[in-house]
């Protein structure tokens, strides 16, 4: 009995030699691997700060928090659209209030780990600022980044865009609120 059972072990091991898989045995199908494609998605958060550029020192920097949600046509160029909530301080301690909800493209190039997005999107928003509430009040969001994608499903980087909010009012008709933002964001790729 002890012979059969080293018999069989031994051949046990010599068939797991043979069916080894050697160096160099690898298959290639020709097929070659992209960063995005089409169908691909992201979702972003993005969080970071809000400069106004047009208000003559009257609002101090503020701060904005986003999601995203974009999906690929094809390698480059994808659709979809952004939620964010952003707030600014006045000279006398009083909120500016803005949540934009936007829809757009995004044309992203890409070289080697590196993706860089170009996004333009359009929406409307809410808006309140000493008890006075707009709704709806139009958005417009451009922004670029550059981001380094860490593996198939994590990026980091960073984006500089520009935010614009025009509103107009029955007692001085428009008003053309321009922010500058500078975000940090991380986006899950699926």
């Amino acid at each position: 009995m002890k012979k059969l059972i080293s018999i069989l072990l031994s051949l046990f091991i010599l068939s797991a030699a043979v069916f080894a898989e050697t160096e160099g045995d690898e298959y290639d199908d020709g097929y070659v691997y992209e960063m995005n494609g089409a169908g691909d998605q992201f979702l972003k958060v993005d969080v970071g700060g809000l400069i106004p550029l047009n208000f003559n020192g009257q609002l101090h920097m503020g701060g904005i928090i986003g999601l995203g949600y974009y999906r690929f046509i094809n390698k480059i160029f994808g659709v979809g659209g952004e939620f964010s909530a952003s707030y600014n301080l006045t000279i006398g301690n009083k909120l500016l209030l803005f949540i934009p909800v936007t829809f757009g493209v995004v044309i992203q190039p890409t070289v080697g780990n590196f993706e860089f997005p170009v996004t333009v999107s359009a929406g409307f928003g809410y808006e309140t600022f000493q008890s006075l509430n707009y709704f709806p009040s139009p958005a417009v969001r451009a922004s670029a980044g550059a981001y380094y994608r860490l593996n198939d499903v994590c990026s980091l980087g960073v984006a500089g865009g520009c935010l614009w909010l025009p509103e107009y009012t029955k007692d001085y008709g428009w008003n053309h609120g321009v922010f500058s933002t500078v975000t940090v964001n991380a986006r899950y790729h699926f």
